[in-house]
């Protein structure tokens, strides 16, 4: 009785496309590949691998399509430079113990290998409870599917990053921590939690924030070229109290993933206690408005 949820993500552009897909123990990559593809608006014409961390062609393991693995075999192994798997026999869990996989690390999926199509996966969740042959199922996604997967890959910047009415009172760099308070104001805006300030000589400054509409939470950084939401959060049948819940819930996996993102790039391992001190101004602002009792 296992399942693994995967979070995966759009090499390219990780924040703006994304899905998440439960799948069981017992279900093979290759079923796990058959559902990521309709999921991001792939065919399934090209060859394919997924390999460790976000090595890609660097990869010490890949686990090839069926189709590319039994076209090799005749292949000379002594000139291979890494383990080559079948994606076809080898599983989900199976996979996992094979590359050590635990919460928060990644595998990486390649397709098509002239468009190179790179996708990363981070494991989100490991279920005990769930059954080990559940299918490969997206239960959460954000963002378009690519329109046109033979149009060069990239990042689709046009129009507004933000939904209405932030992106037009927002500026596209830091902005003051005083004026995200003001936003409160808004008839249409609940909450707004400042998560990232940063003291400069013109006062306190926001990169990060969490903000509550009526009906749906949004957790915003501030990359390049400006503000981007990393997740948002369904409100639907929730009290304005259970909608903050969840959306602290959010703002402290985005505080875990991006502790081992920085862990990723610069080969450090972060621990609980960075991730704790990411949720700093998080448990000040529910305190200040009197949720303390959700931390």
């Amino acid at each position: 009785m296992t399942a693994y949820r995967f979070r995966v993500k759009f090499d390219p552009d990780p924040t703006s496309l994304w899905r998440d897909i439960l799948v069981g123990a017992d279900r093979n990559i290759a079923e796990f590949q058959s559902a990521i593809n309709p999921a991001v608006g792939l065919d399934q014409g090209h060859l394919w691998f997924v390999g460790k961390n976000e090595d890609y062609w660097d990869s010490a393991v890949k686990y090839q399509c069926p189709q590319e693995y039994e076209e090799s075999l005749g292949g000379d192994p002594i000139l291979r430079t890494e383990r080559i798997e079948n994606a076809g026999e080898v599983t989900i869990g199976e996979m996992t113990r094979q590359l050590g996989l635990e919460q928060y690390e990644r595998i990486c999926y390649l397709y098509d290998y002239g468009d190179e199509w790179r996708f990363y996966a981070i494991l989100k969740e490991i279920l005990s409870e769930e059954p080990s042959d559940t299918e490969p199922t997206v239960v959460k996604e954000k963002g378009d599917p690519i329109d046109d997967q033979y149009e060069p890959s990239g990042t689709d910047e046009s129009g507004p990053l933000l939904p209405d009415p932030l992106y037009s009172v927002l500026p596209e760099t830091a902005v003051p921590v005083a004026d995200l308070r003001e936003l409160e104001e808004h008839e249409d805006i609940v909450h707004v939690l400042p998560l990232l300030s940063i003291e400069t000589g013109f006062g306190a400054v926001c990169q990060r924030f969490a903000i509550q509409f009526k009906e749906t939470g949004y957790v915003l950084e501030n990359f390049q070229p400006g503000w981007q939401i990393v997740e948002e959060v369904d409100g639907a049948n929730k009290t304005e109290e259970e909608l903050l819940a969840a959306l602290a819930d959010a703002v402290r996996e985005w505080h875990a993933e991006i502790a081992d993102i920085s862990g990723a790039m610069t080969g450090q391992h972060f621990g609980e206690e960075t991730v704790e001190a990411m949720h700093v101004e998080l448990e000040a602002e529910l305190d200040r408005k009197g949720y303390g009792h959700l931390l």
